[in-house]
């Protein structure tokens, strides 16, 4: 029964239904097509607005690292450490250049060393080698009346 009920109610309809049921959906279809292309607008002129802002950001970026001084070699760096262990008795030991996990891993190349002495004379050293060097101190360790001091000189090539 409701078979005949369906068939009926589609052989009621005229033209002129089928007509407007097209002329809602083009309309419907034509707003959300609009709509989308609205947003995608106001997504393009935002990414376009931070784009613009990180160029000016690394324009910023670039101009300050040009004014930064060019570092001397590591291999000279390595040389005042040297002459301030000698000064202060400290022993060093050389750990190697290149990166490593838990040490400095930046864009500079650096060279690792420790620092081996009493604890006194080993503090005033690695104290005295920041002063004089860029460098970072890392593991220290301190085993009765000795110390050993981890740390990475910076430089060029």
């Amino acid at each position: 029964m409701e078979a005949v009920e369906t068939k009926a109610f589609w052989k009621s309809w005229s033209i002129l239904h089928w007509v407007m049921i097209g002329v809602v959906l083009l309309i419907s279809v034509k707003e959300v097509y609009e709509r989308q292309i609205k947003r995608l607008a106001i997504l393009d002129s935002q990414k376009l607005e931070v784009v613009e802002e990180d160029i000016q950001e690394f324009k910023t970026q670039a101009e300050r690292l040009g004014q930064l001084e060019v570092l001397p070699p590591v291999r000279n760096q390595w040389n005042y450490v040297a002459a301030i262990a000698k000064k202060y008795g400290v022993k060093i030991s050389i750990l190697g250049s290149g990166p490593r996990q838990d040490m400095y891993n930046g864009p500079l190349m650096a060279w690792h060393g420790e620092l081996q002495g009493s604890v006194t004379a080993a503090l005033v050293s690695a104290k005295e080698i920041q002063k004089s060097v860029p460098a970072y101190l890392y593991k220290f360790s301190a085993n009765g009346g000795n110390a050993t001091i981890a740390f990475s000189v910076l430089g060029s090539e």
